[in-house]
């Protein structure tokens, strides 16, 4: 009877590694070729990650890289807490021969300019392995132009959004990642993953729930693996594998439905110069305003002070008034 239930908690065991086993390799040997209608003249998958600075992308990186190759930790992305965050340019981490993780530039802030750089690395407008730099104006106009030889219209693009439970969902912030996910769809056709890191350090039920609410389809809650903490466990192994074998599932499932790619490329290039245009008009009408609200400012300034001067003539040009006595002649 002992034996039996030895031999039950073996197999179990046995199945439960080789589940591990079998999807490590469905991950590693994944090919675009296999798709149901063949790669539709993609080659690779760019699994974009983006998301605010120091919310764990680069930690993130490291953990898929360690989970997949199954060997010791490494330190592939750096992790640093200067300003928040430490990546500064669009780096590249090969995980298998079709997967490659991109890590864009984080922001600080979700205003428009930032947003716009945003767009342009999820839409794969701009080189891979360069630095990025924030710029105003139309001057991302001319860099996505002077960029169209050097990237690749047959990099299937699939936007990961990484937030740190840690750090926190507040109301205000909401509206801004909310449209900032939305647009991310808008250009690559796919509802961003969310990936939620440092998931006890915080309510990450509330945080799922958050993002739901925002439309978010599909999310993963973990924690990553660290210099620090790099125990392998079954369930943050599993979990990793799991998100990829999912990622892997969408991608097959858009393929099937992707267009020509140098089409695409086209579709999601008019849609970030749409939005760069419709910034500036809209920074330009607020420059306007603002000015127009100046020159009233000034004008109603000026009224004053001409009402005060002519206040002020009246008042010396008016003879004092004198105090009338009472006399009393005996």
């Amino acid at each position: 009877m002992a034996s039996g239930r030895l031999q039950q908690k073996f197999h179990l065991q046995t199945s439960n590694m080789k589940g591990i086993c079998e999807m490590t390799n469905d991950i590693k040997s994944f090919s675009l070729n296999d798709c149901s209608k063949g790669n539709q003249g993609y080659y690779r998958v760019l699994l974009q990650l983006f998301g605010f600075l120091g919310h764990g992308k680069s930690s993130f990186i490291n953990t898929c890289k360690y989970v997949l190759e199954d060997q010791e930790y490494n330190m592939y992305a750096d992790v640093s807490n200067t300003f928040g965050g430490n990546t500064t340019a669009r780096i590249t981490y090969t995980l298998t021969k079709t997967l490659m993780l991109v890590d864009n530039r984080g922001c600080s802030k979700l205003d428009d300019y930032e947003t716009g750089e945003i767009f342009a690395q999820l839409a794969n407008l701009l080189p891979v392995d360069k630095e990025v730099e924030w710029s105003r104006g139309f001057e991302l106009t001319e860099r996505i132009i002077k960029a169209e030889k050097l990237v690749k219209s047959s990099d299937f693009i699939f936007p990961i959004f990484v937030f740190s439970v840690k750090k926190g969902l507040q109301p205000q912030e909401v509206p801004g990642i909310q449209q900032l996910l939305e647009f991310a769809r808008d250009v690559t056709e796919i509802f961003p993953v969310v990936v939620l890191t440092h998931k006890t350090h915080g309510d990450v039920n509330d945080m799922e729930r958050a993002f739901k609410n925002m439309g978010v389809e599909w999310l993963i809650s973990l924690e990553n693996f660290t210099p620090e903490d790099h125990i392998r466990t079954k369930g943050r192994h599993e979990g990793v594998l799991k998100f990829f074998c999912e990622v892997i599932k969408d991608v097959q499932f858009r393929l099937e439905r992707m267009g020509d790619p140098d089409e695409q490329r086209e579709q999601r290039k008019l849609k970030v110069l749409r939005f760069i245009s419709d910034r500036e008009v809209r920074n330009k009408l607020k420059e306007v305003a603002i000015e127009m609200r100046k020159k009233e400012q000034e004008i109603e300034l000026r009224r004053e002070e001409e009402l005060r001067k002519r206040l002020m003539q009246i008042i010396s040009s008016s003879p004092p008034r004198s105090s009338s006595l009472s006399c009393i002649v005996l």
